[in-house]
């Protein structure tokens, strides 16, 4: 039996007959696009060729490939630092961040615990006794945790942050403060005496009960111990610091408490304590003078009277501050506690983690569910967590995904085409995707440069995949239907299973096939079934058939397709092998094809449904225009966080009583502190009086160093002036002065010459401070230097973070050797810093208005010679808010003049690439526009999928303009045309997509639901829409001309259908046609090839005999056309 020749390959000596009268298809004007096109389209074909004769080693390289890029999954690094994927690379904020890590280290100095107590009746008063009992529980529960690791017990006393513990030469005294000295916790609890139940610590001295805040009496223990000890640095501190009678002094919220010390004012009347009028300005620490907490740190929804007192809140607030893991792991370095454990920062970190997640845990717990007030604890490790489920990947969506999309594939019934036919639109809309993400990474947001450039990494990887390894497994299947193998179980063998039979051009009479450089395709029936032996498949084409053009159609029957496609010839056998019956198939219409042809395309196509259209398209684009215009910037941490939960409800709690925003006015180094301290006060000055800055107190100084150093300097020049006055300092001795004094008298006498560092005739004639308030130049470093040493709480309550620090220097009032005298002055500043508060910002406009009067202060500054930028979270990340707008024009500029760049080359028609451009803009416009209704802002998240937009729309319009421009005929026949040929695919494509996304719909994430699922499934729509119903509309009504022109030769008879002959082929159904085939429609392709291309693969001849219908039987005593044969033997 001759072997059949393979699959593609037309006899080697095959040639069509000549003969005259026939219509010659000739390119018009367009020959060079069609013949670079022809010519790329060769190339694919070779390249398909050689896929297929080597598609095993093709199929095995592509899986290395792609498993060894696979292996960078083991080293994938899931990021959750706020700061490296928010920050703008090589921005002004970066560099400054960059400046701080640099002079700081790379952690804050402490982090916050907060807890929120909110009514649950909504505006129902918290500044009640009852109210702050319960935050009292709440706060107490929370401070008493404790965790256990590495075999330690780590409770709120050994991890918090305390600032500015003195440094005591007692012994006894200086044990004794680190026990006690407390955390820094800002709560209304601290108004009242049972603020002190927070604090944890104790201390023990011998005749006396343990000594806790919550009896202790600082102003009566230096009294007991004045007789055993020195303590008259350590009075002055404390009075400097206005501890007084700490808590103790304080009223109780429960009088009734046996705990409540006599010295509480309402210990003896029993009378609970006005709630508002304690909280009116604010609470204090231990210290009134450093520790202020100031009322919206600790109130929430406050109401005043017209006089401005304070009446009512509806929430309350309390923070504790905890060391960050590099300070907890220098505090417990080289200690006995943890000198067995191997104590490394990492370490600490996780005993804080713990902690916080443990300290949540017990403060969302510790009110029952029926008490009148609800508490919302958040911390660090939360956000953290919350960030950390953020990215995680649910398998079970992905493989829903991929089910669903295969669900779609395998109802295809497609195998795929050729890379000759799909490979220019595949390459041109990957390219087009790929330029997309890659102009999207022009967002300056890491994060979304992230996204960007993955995607189109996976955009190029999946560009390789589909043109070289999809083609081998397609190549392998269709080796499988060669070999009647079944589709899953390969490995068994089915007498009918699916095959691939090739049709070979007929001669066609007297007719001559025209040659061009295009295909010819026709429609026919053949009709397909089991031979007697079911060991093959035979296609038939029924008899007396010739050559007519097509039946007349709603568009019409002028038609030149840039190819056609061989369907798979299917052959049913039903009943026994001996004889079979069919039945016409009666969904062999119901597809998209037919529908677009049949009622799609002419609809649209009409005058009056085209200006409809058009008229509701531009109604869109205005809706659309006004939608962008409510578009507001900004993303809320409340969008990431899922609904419904309690972190969720504390951040809404959080945004809606208590926006303030911990900030600070970094100053840099490259000037002199010293003789800038005039624009140093200016430069605060205009800082403090933007209108977001929250005011300190009328009653309290500016809490910055630079008003403390300079405070502390007139006190002790106050002192020194007391005791010169009165004899007890001399220009010879100080020792019998007050140790305020004694610091003046050594101040006093510095010259700032190292040569002559001493001159003490400037007792008298010099101050430390002038009188316009400033430090004299010489004594600026050196008196920081004591100011450093002599008082910590003052520094602490500055965060000043000097750097470099200033040199440890301790006062000895008692030297004899003169040596004390010598003060080290500090090293020059490159990083100081002043703290503000933010209030007030609740909208993103807020944020800008803020960022800009701080920028400009700090530009101000720049012209007077200060060196200073502003930092914290809201320059952190709202400052791309800045410019962000820019970058999105600016991108998606860009990247429609990539768009018709790449286009315009690939179709090699500007005209087209023009129109799709214009459709696609439409497109952006559309979905910016409808994101303003939806109510979804725009952060740097929809900016990326809007750019991307862009690239994503090519995928919908570029199938319909590249079958306009390969089509011929008038501009609505092409139209319809490109319709019928890619309203299925498009729609395909359309549907995957969706059944893609509703695997996002399902996040718990109400962020990634409303900024990627209905986003993402509004833009599927839109380029629907725009691909098949407006750029249709378009092109027929300004489409380019074709790039085929067919030109008749002969007379207008030629166009006339001839009448049948015998023993030819004809359109349309025979009316001889046997009624037991099945009738199975498919595109017959008469290959009119041009001469072979470079790179072109050409089959050898075969040493077979030719085949030719001739060999065929006949059936029903008609000349048929059949198939059949052995599969081809594997190469």
């Amino acid at each position: 039996m001759a072997r059949r020749p393979p699959l593609g390959e037309l006899p080697p000596d095959y040639t069509p007959p000549a003969g005259s009268a026939a219509p010659q298809i000739l390119a018009g004007s367009l020959k060079a696009p069609l013949w670079l096109r022809a010519y790329f389209q060769g190339l694919l074909f070779s390249l398909g060729c050689r896929i297929q004769r080597h598609c095993g080693k093709v199929l095995f390289l592509g899986l290395l490939a792609f498993g060894a890029l696979a292996l960078g999954l083991r080293v994938a690094i899931i990021e959750t630092d706020l700061e490296q994927l928010w920050v703008e690379v090589g921005s002004r904020v970066s560099q400054e961040l960059q400046y701080t890590k640099e002079k700081l280290g790379e952690e804050a100095a402490y982090t916050s615990q907060m807890l929120i107590q909110t009514p649950r009746q909504e505006g129902e008063n918290v500044l009640t006794p009852e109210a702050l009992r319960l935050h009292l529980q709440a706060a107490l529960t929370a401070s008493k945790v404790q965790v256990s690791l590495y075999g330690k017990s780590w409770d709120l006393n050994k991890i918090c942050y305390k600032s500015g513990v003195p440094l005591i030469e007692n012994g006894m005294i200086e044990r004794m403060i680190e026990k006690l000295f407390p955390c820094v916790i800002l709560t209304p609890l601290d108004c009242f005496w049972e603020g002190a139940k927070l604090q944890g610590g104790s201390a023990y001295l011998p005749g006396r009960p343990d000594i806790q805040w919550t009896n202790l009496d600082p102003e009566q223990l230096l009294e007991e111990l004045g007789p055993f000890a020195s303590l008259e640095g350590f009075r002055e501190l404390l009075a400097k610091a206005q501890v007084g009678q700490a808590y103790v002094g304080r009223p109780c919220l429960n009088p009734d408490d046996p705990h409540c010390p006599p010295s509480a004012p309402n210990h003896h009347s029993r009378q609970a304590p006005r709630v508002a009028q304690e909280l009116s300005g604010g609470c204090h620490g231990f210290s009134h003078k450093f520790m202020h907490w100031q009322e919206e740190l600790l109130l929430g929804g406050m109401a005043r009277s017209p006089q401005g007192q304070l009446l009512r809140a509806e929430a309350l607030q309390s923070t504790f501050l905890l060391m960050s893991p590099r300070q907890l792991y220098e505090h417990f370095r080289g200690d006995y506690q943890t000198h067995d454990i191997g104590w490394s920062e990492e370490q600490a970190g996780t005993v804080l983690q713990a902690w916080q997640r443990r300290f949540v845990q017990l403060a969302q717990e510790a009110l029952p569910e029926n008490a009148s007030q609800q508490i919302h604890a958040f911390s660090s490790a939360t956000l953290d967590d919350i960030l950390q489920a953020f990215s995680e990947v649910s398998a079970a969506r992905v493989a829903g995904g991929y089910l669903l999309m295969v669900d779609v594939w395998i109802d295809e019934e497609r195998m795929g085409e050729c890379l000759l036919r799909t490979g220019p639109s595949v390459a041109l809309t990957s390219i087009n995707n790929m330029a997309a993400f890659f102009m999207a990474a022009l967002v300056p947001i890491p994060a979304l440069r992230a996204f960007s450039l993955q995607a189109a990494i996976v955009v190029g990887c999946n560009f390789a995949a589909v043109m070289l390894v999809f083609p081998a497994v397609l190549s392998l299947d269709l080796h499988r239907r060669h070999c009647q193998r079944l589709d899953v179980l390969c490995c068994f063998s089915s007498p009918c299973s699916a095959r691939v039979i090739q049709i070979l051009p007929q001669e066609l009479a007297d007719r001559t096939v025209p040659v061009g450089i295009a295909h010819l395709t026709a429609t026919v029936h053949a009709f397909a079934h089991c031979d007697s032996s079911s060991q093959h498949v035979i296609t038939s084409l029924p008899p007396q058939a010739h050559l007519v053009p097509p039946p007349s159609d709603p568009l019409s029957s002028e038609l030149f397709s840039p190819g056609g496609s061989t369907r798979d010839l299917l052959g049913q056998e039903e009943g026994t092998r001996q004889k079979a019956a069919y039945k016409s198939l009666p969904c062999a219409r119901w597809t998209l094809a037919h529908f677009a042809r049949h009622q799609f395309a002419p609809l649209l196509l009409q005058s009056r449904a085209k200006a409809v259209v058009l008229v509701l398209f531009g109604a869109l684009l205005g809706l659309s225009l006004y939608g962008a215009t409510l578009v507001q910037d900004g993303l809320a941490l409340t969008d990431v966080v899922p609904r419904g939960t309690k972190e969720h409800a504390f951040l809404s709690a959080q945004l809606r009583y208590f926006s303030l925003y911990e900030v600070a006015l970094v100053t840099q180094g490259g000037f002199d502190y010293a003789h800038a301290q005039r624009a140093l006060f200016d430069l605060h000055q205009r800082f403090s009086s933007l209108k977001a800055v929250l005011p300190p107190p009328a009653t309290q100084a500016p809490r910055t160093w630079l008003h403390y150093y300079r405070n502390w300097l007139q006190g002790i020049q106050a002192a020194f002036d007391q005791d010169w006055a009165s004899g007890r300092i001399t220009r010879h001795s100080y020792r019998n002065g007050s140790e305020d004094g004694a610091l003046a008298y050594k101040l006093l006498i510095q010259t700032g010459d190292a040569r002559e560092p001493l001159d003490f005739s400037q007792l008298t004639t010099r101050k430390l401070v002038d009188t316009e308030g400033l430090v004299p130049p010489e004594l600026f470093y050196v008196g920081l230097t004591v100011w450093v040493s002599s008082d910590p709480l003052g520094l602490a309550a500055s965060q000043a973070n000097f750097y470099p620090p200033p040199p440890e220097w301790l006062h000895d009032k008692y030297d004899t050797t003169g040596e004390n005298l010598r003060i080290p002055a500090a090293q020059p500043l490159e990083f100081a810093q002043f703290p503000f508060l933010l209030r007030g910002l609740q909208k993103t406009e807020d944020f800008v208005e803020a960022i800009e009067g701080a920028r400009a202060a700090c530009a101000e500054a720049g012209q007077a010679g200060v060196r200073a930028y502003p930092s914290g979270s809201p320059f952190l990340f709202w400052e791309q808010y800045l410019g962000l707008r820019r970058c999105f024009l600016l991108a998606v500029c860009i990247l429609l003049v990539c768009t018709f760049l790449v286009c315009a080359l690939l179709l090699l028609n500007p005209w087209t690439a023009g129109l799709i451009v214009l459709v696609l803009a439409v497109m952006t416009v559309e979905l910016f526009g409808i994101m303003g209704f939806l109510g979804i802002k725009l952060s740097a998240i929809p900016v990326v999928i809007l750019v991307a937009s862009v690239g994503i729309g090519v995928e919908f319009t570029v199938h319909v303009a590249l079958g306009f421009l390969t089509t011929q005929g008038s501009r609505n026949l092409r139209a319809a045309r490109a319709l019928e040929h890619t309203f299925a695919p498009v729609t395909d494509g359309a549907v995957s997509t969706l059944l893609g996304l509703l695997m996002l719909a399902g996040s718990n994430f109400d962020f990634i639901v409303r900024y990627f699922f209905v986003v993402l499934t509004v833009l599927t729509l839109l380029g629907l829409l725009h691909g098949l119903v407006l750029l249709p509309v378009l092109l027929s009504i300004l489409g380019p001309p074709p790039e085929v022109v067919q030109m008749y030769k002969e007379s207008p008879e030629a166009l006339r259908p001839p009448a049948p002959r015998a023993g030819g082929l004809r359109w349309g159904l025979s009316p001889t046609l046997p009624q037991s085939f099945a009738r199975v429609t498919t595109s017959m392709t008469v290959a009119l090839h041009p001469p072979p291309l470079p790179g072109a693969y050409i089959h050898p001849a075969s040493d077979e005999p030719p085949w030719s219908p001739a060999a065929t039987p006949a059936a029903n005593g008609s000349s048929n056309l059949t198939s059949r044969g052995p599969c081809p033997a594997p190469e």
